[in-house]
């Protein structure tokens, strides 16, 4: 089976991570994958960096049709039988393009559409988007939350399918070890959906001394950071800004962060698993399929509460020694369930459905 994934090609998020992993595990079957992009980015170098095939379709700028016939051409000469799209772009751009190739259409939708975009021309792209997803063969989601939402747009069951992030765990077994003082790690884009500022209020309680890192960049940079020191945390927090590699990070924290609004299944509870680090994150999204109170802590969106008391619980568990236990947990759980051999074969049986005549 001949596969292309399409992405615009400036995503540096989990979606990036999800494309690259999905064609690794696609080496293992018998399906033959290429990514194309849009612009020669960090998920073009990536793909490079993991010995995948790359194509390049340049764009001007990021509503250029010239290159609808050279994607429809690539399309049809290369026999492709399934174009996965993920993105807005690479979905308005497959849209256009429909009647006139000869593959299925699958999407992925990484995130909640309803909330990626704001403003007027968030407006517009989201309608754009839904055309698309209403126009598609096969819809993987990763969020459950979505599947509501998928049926109020028309959407059949029967072109849906719930799937899941995943991770390579062909490194060796995670030796996870106490840090000296207690370190938190949150990896994650500095916006408003990640709910940072919840993190920053709850570490203000804190009676007990800490390390933490936050690791990502945003719009959000300057004002968390002032935030932070009007909070008395800025000899406590770090923003170092965006990382391509961030094992180093969860190799020297005890526990990693996660309090967004919303999310599907994040790659950043498979990368704390792969270290053996245990997880304190929001219940959202399929969250709770891998964290609970034996590989983790689960606390309510917005709990600023339930936050400080899990902070508080973690702390008194590093103090005894007591943490490796939940993150090896986490890491033979994920390990069984989310490695990119899984999910692989996952998405080649929703391939398979959508070809069937």
């Amino acid at each position: 089976m001949r596969v292309l994934h399409i992405n615009a090609g400036n995503e540096d998020g989990g979606a990036r991570t999800y494309i690259v992993n999905l064609m690794k595990g696609q080496q293992t079957t018998d399906t033959d994958a290429t990514l194309m992009t849009f612009e020669d980015g960090p998920v073009a170098k990536m793909a490079r960096d993991n010995g995948l095939n790359v194509v390049v379709m340049p764009q001007r700028r990021q509503i250029d049709l010239s290159i609808l016939t050279p994607v429809v051409s690539y399309i049809n000469s290369h026999k492709i039988d399934v174009v996965h799209t993920h993105g807005p772009r690479a979905n308005f751009i497959m849209s256009l393009i429909r009647g006139r190739v000869d593959a299925k259409w699958a999407i992925t939708v990484h995130s909640d559409p309803r909330i990626d975009f704001s403003g007027l021309k968030g407006k517009i792209f989201l309608k754009l988007n839904l055309r698309a997803l209403k126009k598609a063969d096969y819809i993987f989601y990763m969020n459950p939350e979505l599947a509501n939402y998928f049926h109020k747009l028309g959407i059949k069951d029967n072109k849906l399918d719930e799937v899941f992030n995943a991770i390579d765990f062909k490194q060796a077994m995670p030796d996870p070890h106490r840090q000296k003082k207690f370190s938190l790690l949150m990896v994650a884009r500095l916006v408003e959906v990640k709910n940072h500022q919840l993190t920053l209020k709850a570490l203000s309680q804190l009676a007990f001394d800490f390390k933490m890192v936050f690791v990502g960049d945003g719009p959000l940079m300057a004002q968390l950071k002032q935030n932070a020191n009007k909070l008395g945390l800025a000899k406590k927090v770090q923003f170092v800004g965006f990382h391509n590699n961030t094992g180093d990070y969860y190799d020297e924290c005890d526990v990693s962060m996660l309090t967004s609004n919303s999310e599907s299944l994040p790659t950043v509870y498979l990368e704390s698993a792969l270290h053996g680090r245990p997880v304190i994150a929001t219940n959202v999204g399929a969250t709770s399929k891998i964290i609970n109170s034996n590989t983790g802590w689960l606390v309510k969106a917005g709990d600023e509460t339930g936050l400080v008391k899990a902070l508080n619980d973690a702390y008194a568990e590093w103090q005894n020694d007591d943490l490796d236990s939940k993150g090896m947990e986490l890491y033979s759980k994920t390990k069984q369930q989310y490695s990119i051999e899984k999910l692989a074969e996952a998405v080649n049986t929703g391939y398979k459905t959508a070809i069937k005549p």
